[in-house]
């Protein structure tokens, strides 16, 4: 079966694109948005629809973002196609959400799609995901301990969104760009072994196909089975939620009795899709599901576990409640640290430490979830928030400072300092050029006022032989 055509097959069963319909395809320039353009582009005069360019500069790749956007517009020109185009910084929306680089510029991706959709009248907007992506995102998830929601296929199509190639292997799109010579860019990240899709694809899933030549093939059976049980439970919550719900203002409640009866996976989705109508941005996670499962069956008649994002989910005698606090409470404690991933779930992060020879890093790291710190003389590392009298030595800076006076220069609202986190780490006596050559003892330093700065004196240096690599994502 011929590439466009198999495509256009894909269109026609799966009603993705209908007659005189205009589509904005969304081209970064890579291999996968540029042959979904091309394709797109030759089926359009059969199936006889219209299509426009949108391109997002993310601008993290310095030269290489400004290269892609410019590559992108050529494409356009060349197609007489129009074309749509913006750079956002993401470094700065990533800070200011508190989210992970990946997960902002996806955000902004979407968001700016969806609103040129809008604006000027594009019916579909089609995405250049592939078979392969669906393989490589079920085991990223399965990694990450997902549950059957968890391991739902990427929709072929949602509201808007469509995605042509989600039944095109990306060796077919390979063969498809070189027999029509075919130009695109390369994204140099995809190279980085750090990043943990590119391991999946590049390490793990050529080591299953050793074992079996269609694995991807029996992944994506294994996606269809769970798509249809996914439906089934996903059903049931949606005829609890219609028969149950009652809001009290802008508290979504339930009663006991009926919340307690139900399935514990259907309680999970009704949890999701209860979140959803609050307007949280939040899949609780199993951990969560078993604190909420304690307040509900607990003695007690008041009970209530407090989840990421704000939310509270409180029993009151014969309710269970889900709310969104107030005003922000303080986060008290001290969470002790170990090697490997650690759930912080008060503050809504799981931090993953290791261990790393300073070869291997290049500690000048401009993300904010990310620091590279010298492991000398750390006995040990805990995440607490801020005290009175806290002081540390922002990176580059000679002298300490207070953490209020840091948190005042990045303005921090008042409410919120007492709940950022802080990796503070046991330091042994050490007698290096932080002292005065006088063995200190041992005591508590702060190493990272995690995604902000890390201290001065325990960056990586020249001489660093062990190097602690920390990093924080959220807990989603």
């Amino acid at each position: 079966m011929g590439f466009l055509f198999k495509v256009r097959k894909t269109i026609e069963e799966e009603a993705l694109i209908q007659k005189k319909e205009r589509v904005l395809v969304c081209v970064s320039g890579g291999i996968d948005s540029t042959a979904l353009l091309f394709a797109l582009n030759e089926i359009s005069k059969i199936l006889d629809f219209t299509i426009g360019i949108a391109h997002v500069n993310h601008g993290l790749r310095g030269y290489e973002s400004d290269r892609d956007e410019k590559f992108v517009e050529e494409l356009a020109v060349r197609l007489s196609l129009p074309f749509f185009t913006s750079k956002f910084d993401v470094r700065e929306y990533a800070k200011r959400k508190g989210i992970s680089l990946q997960h902002a510029g996806r955000e902004i991706r979407y968001d700016f799609f969806e609103k040129i959709a809008q604006s000027h009248n594009f019916d579909r907007i089609a995405i250049g995901h592939n078979g392969d992506d669906q393989v490589e995102t079920f085991f990223l998830r399965v990694l990450k301990g997902t549950g059957i929601k968890g391991l739902s296929a990427i929709p072929i199509k949602r509201g808007k969104i469509i995605r042509p190639f989600l039944h095109i292997y990306r060796s077919e799109i390979e063969a498809y760009v070189r027999e029509n010579r075919i130009d695109y860019v390369h994204d140099s990240s995809n190279d980085k072994l750090h990043y943990e899709r590119n391991y999946i694809r590049k390490e793990i899933i050529p080591r299953i196909e050793a074992f079996n030549v269609r694995a991807k093939e029996k992944v994506l059976n294994i996606l269809e089975e769970v798509a249809a049980i996914n439906e089934m439970f996903d059903n049931k919550a949606d005829e609890f939620i219609a028969r149950e719900l009652r809001y009290n203002g802008d508290d979504i409640y339930f009663s006991l009795s009926s919340f307690k009866g139900i399935d514990e996976e259907v309680r999970f989705r009704v949890t999701i899709k209860t979140l959803e109508r609050m307007g949280v941005d939040l899949i609780p996670l199993r951990e969560h599901m078993r604190q909420i499962k304690n307040v509900m069956t607990g003695d007690r008649p008041n009970l209530r576990v407090s989840l990421p994002k704000g939310v509270r989910v409180k029993r009151v005698y014969d309710q269970i409640i889900f709310s969104k606090r107030g005003e922000t409470e303080r986060i008290e404690g001290v969470f002790p640290l170990s090697m490997g991933e650690n759930m912080l779930y008060p503050f809504g992060i799981r931090l993953s430490i290791s261990y790393m020879d300073r070869g291997e890093v290049d500690p000048f790291t401009y993300d904010t979830h990310i620091a590279f710190l010298d492991g000398e003389g750390v006995k040990g590392m805990y995440v607490r928030t801020f005290r009175e009298g806290d002081r540390f030595y922002p990176l580059g800076m000679e002298k300490a400072v207070k953490l209020k006076d840091f948190f005042i220069s990045k303005r921090i609202p008042k409410e919120l300092r007492r709940n950022i986190p802080l990796l503070v780490g046991d330091i042994t006596g050490l007698t290096d050029d932080r002292g005065d050559g006088e063995d200190k003892g041992s005591k508590e330093e702060i190493l990272w006022v995690i995604g902000l700065r890390i201290d001065e004196r325990h960056k990586v240096k020249q001489g660093t032989k062990k190097v602690i690599k920390v990093e924080v994502n959220p807990i989603r």
